[in-house]
């Protein structure tokens, strides 16, 4: 049977869909050759490639979105990117898995190839072949910890074909990979592999910190070897080992204020599932003042006892509001391991387990507000006359009540201050044993009426006045400020009632962000 032209044409005609670069390496290749002359075998095998050319995936113009965001290691997995460019598709993806396969092993850190054992090269040619079929084929092969998160081909920009593919694995899952591929290539010293086997075993029977100190003598073991996969495949261990102890808040301080130190302690407790952390080191972190005044933040290490609870007293507290307090794993216990911990990777390894891992938080309060205080304040007209009204003082009361502070208005006529100087105001204050023994602090002050005018059915008034609060005792004046506020109502007392009202509280916002 002979092989027209035409026929070549109509079996074309059938693939509408087909991918001209696989045609043409097929009449390219050598030993095959197109004849015009053939054996019906020979179409029946030329159509069926055709057809085979026509199933496969179309091609899109240019780099998907995906590919501009190469993906990153989150907190729980390793992300890899493998890309291939190549004339032909199949190319192509062949050299994103190479290359993929190869990001994978140097994150491995398994060395030298030409190191490894004959076993051991055995065992990682399995791996690498695995993971290949996971990349080619997700829907049908699987591999624990990996998942293929994107892969694509296009045309890119030179006309040539790009295929890549990114992956996300479960560091857990990564790292036992990594152990099992370094016991087959033989990269670390026996003595390694003995603290590497306690390790797996501790870590295995719920003992993590003993397994973070295991991982820890084999870091110390592959430094003196000069094995730097094996001290970072160790490193990693005692990171794995401590990712697993879960942290819970037990207690915070009852009450805590400024200048004082907390009633009680911040209690953290740390266990791996059902057995306690005992006796590790953990980093505790915590608000206090730099030299200059400065918010910074303070550090402790403490131990946990035999039930894995951590306790930390907290120095005089130097601000008000929210408390926050972290717990970390400790990394000095496990530099001891180390003759010199002074490196790159090291440093990374102390950065990354000493990340705070759980926070409590309690509210401080400024001791003002726990300090019994007076309020004494004289009330005048235009001509400097008192009053016979305490609507300032109301509104200081209302305002410093509702912020949580200990006052009261004193039972004391206001009136008698007027011939009083500051000075012997405060003094016959502490004489009188009714009055020091009930008040350490008194909030003074003297407001006048400073403008009335009426405009129309309406009345603007303006009140001023200065608001000092004293030390009762030691007779100083810790606080002192001046406020004005203007009230406009339909009658004449009330727009003098509400502007000293206004006044008092005031004096208290005042009082609430400035006072010591």
């Amino acid at each position: 049977m002979l092989l027209k032209q035409g026929d070549l044409s109509f079996a074309l005609k059938q693939t509408s869909s087909f991918t001209p670069g696989c045609v043409s390496e097929w009449l390219h290749s050598p030993g095959t050759g197109l004849r015009m002359r053939t054996r019906a075998p020979a179409l029946l095998l030329l159509i069926l490639l055709l057809f085979s050319c026509a199933g496969a995936p179309e091609l899109r113009d240019g780099a998907p979105e995906w590919f501009n965001s190469p993906p990153q290691d989150s907190i729980s997995e390793y992300a890899f990117r493998g890309v291939g460019d190549s004339d032909t598709l199949a190319a192509a993806r062949t050299e994103a898995v190479t290359n993929l396969n190869n990001a994978v092993l140097d994150a491995m850190n398994l060395g030298d190839p030409e190191s490894w054992n004959s076993e051991g090269r055995s065992v990682v040619k399995d791996f690498s072949d695995r993971m290949e079929q996971v990349v080619r084929n997700p829907d049908t092969a699987s591999m624990a910890g990996l998942v293929v998160a994107r892969r694509d081909g296009w045309y890119n920009d030179s006309g040539s074909i790009t295929w890549a593919v990114d992956i996300l694995w479960d560091k857990a899952t990564f790292d036992e990979w990594t152990i099992r591929l370094s016991d087959a290539t033989g990269i670390a010293s026996q003595r390694f592999r003995n603290f590497q086997e306690l390790a797996v075993e501790a870590e295995e029977d719920g003992n993590v910190y003993e397994a973070a100190l295991l991982w820890a003598a084999a870091a110390g073991v592959a430094e003196e070897d000069g094995n730097s996969s094996a001290y970072r495949l160790a490193l990693k261990g005692i990171e794995s080992a401590m990712g697993r102890i879960e942290y819970s808040v037990e207690a915070v301080p009852a009450e805590a204020l400024v200048g004082l130190r907390p009633s009680g302690a911040v209690v953290f407790n740390a266990a791996a599932g059902d057995r306690p952390a005992a006796d590790a080191e953990f980093v505790i972190t915590y608000p206090r003042t730099s030299r200059d005044g400065s918010p910074a933040s303070g550090e402790a290490r403490i131990s946990s006892d035999a039930q894995g609870n951590v306790r930390f007293f907290q120095p005089e507290i130097a601000f008000a509001g929210t408390q926050n307090i972290t717990i970390a794993p400790s990394a000095r216990p496990f530099l001891e391991f180390l003759d010199d911990p002074a490196n790159r990777q090291t440093d990374d390894f102390i950065a990354s387990l000493e990340t705070p891992a759980a926070q409590a938080e309690y509210e401080a309060l400024t001791r003002i507000r726990t300090i019994p205080m007076g309020i004494l304040i004289l009330e005048t007209d235009l001509a400097g006359n008192p009053l016979d009204s305490d609507t300032a003082a109301r509104g200081l009361l209302a305002a410093l009540e509702e912020d949580g502070f200990d006052v009261e208005v004193m039972d004391l006529d206001p009136r008698e201050m007027i011939s009083r100087s500051e000075r012997a105001l405060l003094r016959d204050i502490k004489a009188d044993e009714r009055i020091s023994s009930r008040y350490e602090r008194v909030l003074h002050a003297r407001v006048s009426l400073e403008s009335f005018q009426q405009d129309g059915d309406a009345y603007n008034v303006r009140v001023t006045g200065s608001l000092a609060m004293s030390d009762v005792d030691r007779q100083v004046t810790l606080f002192r400020t001046e406020v004005s506020k203007s009230s406009r109502a339909s009658s004449s007392q009330q727009a003098i009632s509400a502007a000293f009202r206004q006044l008092g509280r005031t004096f208290a916002e005042e009082l609430i962000a400035q006072a010591p």
